[in-house]
């Protein structure tokens, strides 16, 4: 199966760190094994501390100035940043910005995993 979407047919949602976007999920497409979001964190806001115990992570950053720490790393991360995170890993990532979304690509697999808040 193929399918091809518009990022802009579909609607962001708000969350406590500002906006995402499903593109690539079981309702969108189909997927079973992948979920690809884009998420903004907005100007001074962050995701707080948490961990996916079953699901590795990836985040590449497409615009704005952030932060973002493991147990083993908290950098800087901008433009072309590519953030892997581990299945079982605590992480956060935060705007560093006041004025400027923090605009970030998010692929999860398996799809489906709770987030645990630490």
């Amino acid at each position: 199966m193929a399918k091809i979407l518009m990022e802009k047919d579909i609607q962001f949602e708000k969350v406590a760190w500002g906006l995402t976007k499903e593109l690539v999920n079981y309702q969108t497409v189909g997927a079973r094994k992948v979920k690809v979001k884009i998420t903004e964190y907005l100007p001074g806001h962050e995701h707080k501390n948490h961990v996916h115990p079953g699901q590795e992570e990836v985040l590449f950053v497409l615009s704005g100035i952030g932060m973002t720490q493991t147990r083993e790393e908290k950098r800087k991360i901008g433009p072309g940043s590519v953030i892997f995170i581990g299945a079982g890993e605590p992480h956060t990532t935060w705007n560093l910005s006041d004025v400027e979304s923090l605009r970030v690509i998010v692929i999860k697999a398996p799809p489906e995993d709770e987030e645990v808040q630490l």
